[in-house]
Parts: structure tokens; sequence; C-alpha cells
């Protein structure tokens, strides 16, 4: 591995990120190896000691089990805090708790950037919401934006645009932004040809459209421009 290479720092139990979670992502990842710590104090030690990690590269991108979470969002919080330059992400298993964190902490995670990464959703999702982060995207899933009865106003924690807004901006289709939402929670192409009743081709030929409408290289980088201009 190059020195220059990140590495993603997992923060919590073996239970919690097991070796088949760092593998999958080593793999589905790249240019990235994985670590993990077990508590803060493991995390500082190497941070604070400018310690090689045994991966080689620097830590880019830091994802918390949720048992750590309060600890992350005070660190982050502090003017002296190693983590200023690592894209800092909660993982957390319950829709409540990543409720209870958008009630307790919502300001703290948008302005500091701190994303929020489901776990029980599939793996291919999961890998999805992970390369986008890594890529510099910010995360929080939608139903804990928008379902949340006391909110601040909309425009403090998400673009102004409505998703319809966003893409008619960008010269999308109604069709082609219908394409765009779904590729961007996920979904294969062989789904999206069965729920719109389309053919696989079809789908394809949106997707062609939509990355050269967008300017963007790829589908993960579409997905990418989705979640940060549509507010999702």
């Amino acid at each position: 591995m190059h020195r220059d290479d990140s590495v993603i720092g997992f923060l919590g139990a073996a239970q919690a990120f097991s070796d088949t979670v760092l593998r999958t992502v080593e793999a589905e990842v790249p240019p990235s190896a994985c670590h993990r710590f077990t508590d803060f104090d493991d995390l500082e030690d190497m941070l604070n000691a400018d310690a090689e990690f045994p991966e080689g590269g620097t830590l880019r991108t830091l994802i918390v089990d949720e048992r750590h979470a309060e600890a992350l969002i005070s660190l982050l919080g502090s003017k002296s805090s190693p983590l200023t330059r690592v894209k800092p992400i909660i993982a957390f298993e319950e829709q409540g708790y990543g409720q209870h964190l958008m009630d307790m902490y919502g300001p703290q995670l948008i302005s500091r950037q701190i994303s929020l990464l489901p776990m029980n959703v599939n793996l291919t999702t999961w890998l999805l919401i992970l390369r986008m982060v890594v890529s510099g995207g910010h995360y929080i899933p939608p139903t804990l934006v928008r379902c949340r009865p006391s909110d601040p106003p909309r425009s403090a924690l998400i673009p102004a645009e409505t998703d319809s807004e966003a893409a008619a901006n960008s010269g999308l289709t109604p069709r082609e932004a219908e394409v765009l939402g779904m590729l961007s929670s996920g979904q294969a192409n062989k789904i999206i040809a069965s729920r719109l009743n389309l053919s696989e081709h079809t789908v394809k030929l949106h997707i062609h459209r939509i990355i050269g409408k967008l300017g963007v290289t790829n589908r993960t980088e579409a997905a990418i421009w989705y979640h940060r201009h549509a507010g999702c």
C-alpha cells in the first residue's frame, strides 16, 4: 500500500465491525485500508504519537459504533481535536437511535459534517453510502431529516431546492430524475427497470444521459450529486 493512500478507521468492538466488514470495505472502497480502534484512547494515542499505521497511509475517515457517538461529537467540538481532517461517521442500528441523535445533536451533525451510516440496510446500499462519504459527501438518512417533529427551518439542514427543482435545474427530465433517485438509494439497474416498467437497456441509456447532464463520471458521483443537491 502506498503512503498517500487513505485509511478508514473503525472505532468499536469486533462485534460491531467484524473482520469480514473490514475486508469487504478494503475490497469495495479502494484505495483504502481499514484499521480497528478499540476506543478513543487507542485512537488518540496513535494520532498524538504520530505513529504509523500498520497498513500505511493516513487516517481520512473514521466510523464509530453508536456507543461512541456522543464521545465523537464532543471530541469534534474541541478546538484541539485531532480529527479536523477526518471525515466522521456514526454507524447506528435502529431508526429510533438515529432519530435520537438528530433530535439531540442535529445542528452539530450538520455543521460538523458528521454522517449517519445505517447498519440495517443491504450491503449494496451500505457500500454506496460509504463510498459517497469517503469521496467527500455528507449523508444523513432522508427519513431522519424529513420526519422530525420539531425541525429547524429546512434551509438550516439541507439545500432549499426540492428533489424535482434540483433535477429540473440540472436539465434532467422527470423520468431521468426518477431514475437518479432510485440509483441514489442503491438500487440495481434490473430493479429500477422492473419498478419503472422499462427495459434494462433503457435504464442504462437514462443513466448515461444523467451522467452527461450532471457533468460527473460514474453512477457513484451521480448519487453524490443527488444527495448534495436534492437534500437526501
